[in-house]
């Protein structure tokens, strides 16, 4: 006996569709507790934007936190983002990884939801079950972990949601019954739009869909209409007919000209600069080759939405080698890949106007046009490929590949169908599951790595950088070694095996390291700043102090350089040069702890206390949680004989670090002197409590007993 076959997959209840949705787009919710990983530290952690700059700031650096008419700015202009990270450190006053994973995984689940009347408008239907199973499919494709999982991701779902948000204005404006609402509704969708852009460049893309959409859902004009030459009468008609389109395209037309110039404005009309191993493929000069490379990695790119088995924090570096020649068996894929995009093409201008023309359009629509940045077709991007790229885009292939399920249920069963699509459901909820587990950690991270990308440079030098934090020197030897012999013109891996070696005392080898990287690079700042720190051990003071100067030049805004500069005039006694290169260290990054110090240090030093008590206070308005800063006032004070201020402060430094035996001791010694005796032998006892073999404590405190017995 036969089974019956039904021409769709079976509906399901708006409330019943919108609890199934929230519940599979916590697919991610391993990663809800994990670390600051990968690009996260750079453009959170490290970021004064995030942190400390003012609010202007933020609209006129770049999303890593450089000016973004410096040279080596990346122009991505991501202001909205960066604000987004920035409230949560307002609201908690430190940063905490746990905070922004939760938003993100919050926001996925929202744009998920949102994405099901998106679809219902897209495809202009009150049949809810295509919208229903293709947005499921969005809510848990496993090409999504790096734009939830990664902090940095928030720009993927911030730009997906507020092009959400400008479609459904777009409907409104089409539909609305009132004049006035309408055109509300059309700035409600130009103002999304913009805000979409200002949390990452693909919101643009929305102008594309919303012309498509009106064009083929709304109209009903299909391609083979708008490219046949129509009569001077036709033209006429058409204009008359389809006025209210043209307007609202010629709006949306305006629109878009009017921010990419304002875009393109703000990063003074300049494209960024790219290191070829950021995107080797650009680099040809061959052009069929450089295509070739191209249409290569749009295969690639598609393959991780049908099969997301391969995922890679980073695809650079070798990961993806270049194709050099026509010999080449990968440019068998590119053949298939170019043949299966040009017969769907042929379809969709010959094939007749049903409803399976017009969701399919659609669907090609939301894969391709947010894709469109990220393609090097208009300019060069600093990627071969990146995962979070296709956040929105994967929207657009979850709708197609349901629209395909739906014309097979004229074929075959509905339950074989319906079972397909559940186990790929079940297979991508589970596959989500572990890729967001993968991303709680560094560590992970980049060990998950080496089975997708072994001969990946970059992957070699995360592993090696991140086990380098963890002391494990060794192996951070090994993997930078590793990294360099896969590609031996790595400038950063050159640098940080030097600041290794550095660190081993083994000052020559390291010199070498450093001058190969500034060879490659000339505007290596950090390199030209180790070079200077490893010549000042060197005692090549002159040479040393150069190398920290063109560092500078470089990069004017190096906190840490001028701190390092102020070391070595310190060392050469120029202690003048040494405050100034330290407080230009401080006006750079309030927040510089160790340049704060040694000020208060040298001041006190050089018996300049009321200075140093200034500069110590000035630091407590930026750092009032530091102990240390509060034990050097403690001190000044002690010395000064102003007790009673002096124990205000030792306690204070006490309160945020009672770890440290120094406190209790030197607060010991406060007493003593003040002749508080009792307080005295408890602070030396507490001293040794913590440290037993603290000289300075067993001495005190045997001075004390002596005292005490003496006064008996």
């Amino acid at each position: 006996m036969s089974l019956k076959t039904s021409s769709k997959l079976p509906d399901v209840p708006l409330p019943l569709s919108l609890i199934i949705i929230a519940a599979l787009s916590l697919c991610f919710i391993n990663s809800y507790n994990g670390e600051f990983a990968f690009d996260d530290s750079e453009a959170i952690v490290h970021n004064e934007d995030v942190q400390t700059t003012s609010l202007m700031d933020v609209f006129k650096n770049d999303f890593w936190g450089t000016r973004l008419t410096h040279k080596q700015s990346h122009k991505s202009y991501r202001p909205l983002t960066i604000l987004s990270f920035r409230l949560h450190f307002w609201l908690r006053k430190r940063l905490i990884a746990q905070d922004y994973h939760v938003v993100n995984i919050i926001l996925h689940a929202i744009v998920s939801v949102l994405m099901l009347p998106v679809f219902n408008i897209l495809l202009n239907t009150k049949e809810r079950s295509t919208t229903f199973y293709a947005t499921a499919l969005f809510a848990v494709h496993p090409v999504h972990s790096e734009a939830v999982s990664g902090i940095v991701g928030r720009a993927e779902l911030l730009c997906a949601l507020f092009m959400w948000i400008s479609i459904i204005f777009y409907y409104y404006s089409i539909y609305a019954r009132r004049l006035l609402h309408r055109w509300l509704s059309m700035c409600g969708c130009i103002t999304s739009v913009a805000i979409a852009m200002l949390c990452k460049e693909t919101g643009i893309t929305t102008m594309g869909i919303c012309c498509i959409y009106d064009i083929i859902i709304v109209n009903k004009l299909y391609p083979h209409q708008i490219t046949l030459k129509p009569s001077y009468k036709q033209m006429k008609n058409f204009i008359k007919q389809k006025r209210k389109l043209l307007i609202r395209l010629f709006i949306l037309f305006l629109s878009s000209l009017m921010l990419v110039i304002s875009r393109f404005s703000i990063m003074g009309f300049k494209a960024p600069n790219f290191q070829p191993v950021d995107n080797p493929a650009s680099f040809m000069n061959n052009i069929s080759l450089r295509i070739l490379n191209y249409s290569y990695v749009y295969c690639l790119n598609i393959w991780l939405l049908i099969c997301p088995e391969w995922l890679c924090f980073d695809w650079s570096m070798g990961c993806i080698p270049l194709i050099i020649n026509f010999n080449d068996k990968r440019i068998l894929f590119v053949l298939l890949f170019w043949l299966i995009v040009g017969a769907m093409f042929i379809y969709i201008f010959n094939s007749y106007q049903d409803n399976f023309l017009r969701y399919s359009i659609m669907g090609l629509t939301m894969l391709i046009i947010p894709f469109l940045p990220a393609s090097n077709i208009f300019f060069n991007v600093g990627f071969v490929l990146a995962e979070r790229t296709l956040y929105i885009p994967s929207a657009g292939y979850c709708l197609l590949l349901v629209v395909g399920l739906q014309k097979l249920c004229n074929r075959i069963p509905v339950q074989y169908m319906l079972f397909s699509y559940a186990a790929l459901v079940s297979l991508f909820f589970m596959r989500s599951l572990m890729r967001s587990d993968q991303w709680r950690s560094e560590t992970t991270l980049f060990r998950s790595a080496l089975h997708v990308c072994p001969l990946n440079a970059k992957v070699h030098y995360n592993i090696a950088k991140n086990a380098a934090d963890a002391g494990n020197s060794t192996l951070a030897q090994c993997e930078y070694e590793e990294a360099l012999r896969l590609n031996p013109k790595y400038a950063q891996a050159m640098n940080n095996l030097g600041n290794l070696l550095k660190d081993q005392g083994k000052y020559l080898e390291a010199v070498t390291l450093f001058k190969r990287a500034i060879e490659l690079q000339e505007d290596f700042a950090t390199a030209w700043m180790n070079l200077g720190i490893v010549l000042s051990s060197l005692k090549k003071y002159e040479e040393s102090e150069k190398s920290y100067l063109t560092a500078l030049s470089y990069r004017s805004k190096y906190p840490d350089c001028f701190y390092n500069l102020g070391v070595l005039y310190l060392e050469q006694k120029n202690y003048d040069k040494a405050l100034k290169a330290w407080e230009s260290a401080t006006k750079q990054r309030s927040t510089h702890r160790r340049a704060w110090t040694n000020m208060i240090l040298l001041l006190d030093d050089l018996r300049m206390r009321d200075n140093a008590l200034k500069i110590g206070n000035q630091a407590l308005q930026y750092l009032p949680d530091d102990a240390s800063i509060h034990f050097n006032i403690a001190n000044i004070l002690g010395k000064a004989g102003n007790f009673v201020e002096a124990e205000v402060y030792f306690k204070n430094a006490i309160s945020r670090n009672s770890k440290d035996a120094m406190f209790y001791t030197n607060l010991g010694v406060l007493y003593h002197r003040w002749k508080k005796f009792n307080e005295a032998e408890n602070m030396y006892k507490k001293a040794l409590e913590i440290k037993p073999e603290l000289n300075s404590a067993k001495e005190n405190l045997r001075k004390l007993y002596s005292l005490k017995t003496s006064i008996k």
